[in-house]
């Protein structure tokens, strides 16, 4: 795959996920009351906003400073428990994909003062992580997707990923 084009794809979804992140946050949801189905309506509400802002913004940059990713980031699954690979599971291309664990990011609150503590400054979740989502049997590989997972605080598992089809 192109290093360039991997590094806009990891840019992209790593801001749409910070994005999201802030927005959660500026709603003052309470992380003792969400639930999957909460933060999926959440999710579906802000996604093309946030994807829009993502792509705002890469527009104004010169793409060759940007770092080159590396796919799979296998630190995420130990730094933040991100799944290494799956397929989206909410807003997914219509073809035989398969995402891999890209970026990631402790979700917590960075205007929240410290004595909030651990769970309240981290609001909706603890941690992002962001995916770049391939087509099966394509050579060179074919970005079909940028994924989102939520690390969150309800269940085992984590939340998405919610996709945004390239």
């Amino acid at each position: 795959m192109d290093p360039q084009e991997l590094a806009i794809a990891s840019a992209r979804a790593g801001f749409t996920a910070y994005y999201l992140t802030g927005t959660a946050a500026s709603l003052g949801l309470d992380p003792a009351t969400l639930d999957e189905a909460t933060l999926t309506h959440l999710v579906e509400q802000y996604l093309p906003v946030a994807a829009a802002e993502a792509d705002r913004w890469l527009a104004a940059l010169d793409p060759s400073t940007l770092p080159l990713a590396v796919i799979p980031r296998t630190e995420c699954t130990k730094e933040f428990g991100c799944p290494f690979s799956l397929p989206c599971k909410y807003f997914g291309p219509p073809v035989g994909h398969q995402c891999y664990v890209t970026d990631c990011a402790d979700a917590k609150c960075r205007q929240c003062p410290e004595i909030f503590g651990e769970i309240a400054s981290h609001l909706a979740y603890k941690s992002w992580c962001t995916y770049l989502c391939v087509q099966f049997g394509t050579s060179p590989p074919k970005v079909v997707a940028d994924g989102i997972v939520f690390m969150t605080y309800f269940g085992n598992e984590p939340a998405g990923p919610f996709c945004i089809k390239r």
